[in-house]
């Protein structure tokens, strides 16, 4: 039973959507342990509404929190008994299998690296997420952690994103998982230094490297693990996400333009595509790398979001992804030696 600690205080719109959330993902989910931290009185207050009180919903007070401009480190030295500081606690204490939050991102990350350290191996976290493209979900990383990566940390994306996908996403059925290299051109040679490098690392690795792919490349979803640096990744992800709700705009106005709106096909069709599309549906991303399962949610999460994002945690928990992280990067080991 994976045992999920939320922080509840995180987030544009919290306690309340993270509150609800999480009541629908304990409503859904009753053998899952959700463990809401922050403010107990706010809290309460939002669980009330809810309904009935549910047994797998624990509260642990938590009297600060961490703004979402505010320094990372130093909210987190100043902030001891943030609600996020004391989520990840739980994890590092054994007391949770898993921390989400969709509060301060840079205070996550720095707080998780620093409190749970680096999985055996690892040589820097990174975040994990999905795109959806023509033939499902794919996964890309880094998409910020990272933003001046060595070329050894790119390799270790690839075989953590290869993880990730067999253990989260990936069609048991159809077990292939090829991984692609953003660059400015898919020929062995372009890019930079750090493209060229991690390109030479890549064809040696235990991954079914394809070789470089292009911006265009992503979205036909022939390549199931894109890795990249954090700066590139994150541009790459904040774009598909703009890109993707001006098209459904755009699509919904020409619609009423030629009188389809009220059409029940065009209303089915917008339905599928916007739930294919919706980035809610995932609802965060994970920070790989880390001994501790660790969900990033975005700020403007509502209840269905924090509810995927607590799936996705439960999910990652559940398949071990940690632990084959683990094993494939002593396989590397054994192969390149201690890599720098």
């Amino acid at each position: 039973m994976p045992r999920i600690a939320i922080d509840a205080m995180g987030g544009d719109h919290a306690p309340g959507v993270v509150v609800r959330g999480t009541y629908k993902s304990a409503t859904e989910h009753p053998d899952w342990a959700h463990i809401l931290v922050g403010d107990e009185a706010a809290v309460r207050r939002e669980l009330e509404p809810c309904g009935t009180p549910l047994p797998n919903i624990k509260v642990v007070h938590a009297e600060e929190v961490i703004g979402m401009d505010e320094h990372p480190v130093e909210a987190l030295r100043a902030k001891r008994k943030s609600s996020l500081g004391i989520a990840v606690g739980l994890v590092k204490l054994g007391e949770a299998d898993a921390v989400i939050s969709a509060g301060n991102t840079g205070a996550l990350v720095a707080g998780a690296t620093l409190a749970l350290r680096h999985l055996p191996g690892v040589k820097r976290a990174g975040i994990l997420t999905t795109l959806p493209t023509l033939k499902g979900r794919i996964v890309i990383m880094d998409v910020g952690a990272n933003v001046d990566p060595k070329p050894m940390h790119l390799m270790q994306y690839a075989v953590m994103g290869d993880k990730f996908y067999r253990g989260v996403i990936g069609n048991q059925d159809n077990p292939e998982v090829k991984v692609g290299l953003i660059s400015v051109g898919s020929e062995e040679g372009k890019g930079n230094a750090l493209i060229k490098e991690t390109h030479a690392l890549l064809t040696q690795a235990e991954v079914d490297f394809k070789g470089n792919v292009e911006g265009h490349d992503i979205f036909e979803g022939g390549i199931q693990v894109v890795v990249c640096d954090g700066l590139v990744g994150n541009i790459v992800l904040k774009m598909s996400e703009g890109l993707a709700e001006i098209l459904v705009k755009m699509f919904v106005g020409q619609a009423a333009k030629n009188d389809l709106k009220d059409d029940p096909r065009f209303k089915a069709t917008i339905r599928d595509l916007m739930y294919a599309i919706d980035w809610r549906e995932v609802g965060g991303a994970a920070l790989l790398g880390v001994n501790g399962v660790v969900v990033i949610a975005h700020g403007r999460s509502d209840e269905r979001a924090i509810a995927s994002g607590i799936r996705t945690a439960a999910f990652c928990f559940d398949s071990k992804v940690n632990d084959k992280i683990i094993e494939a990067l002593k396989l590397e080991d054994s192969k390149t030696g201690a890599a720098t």
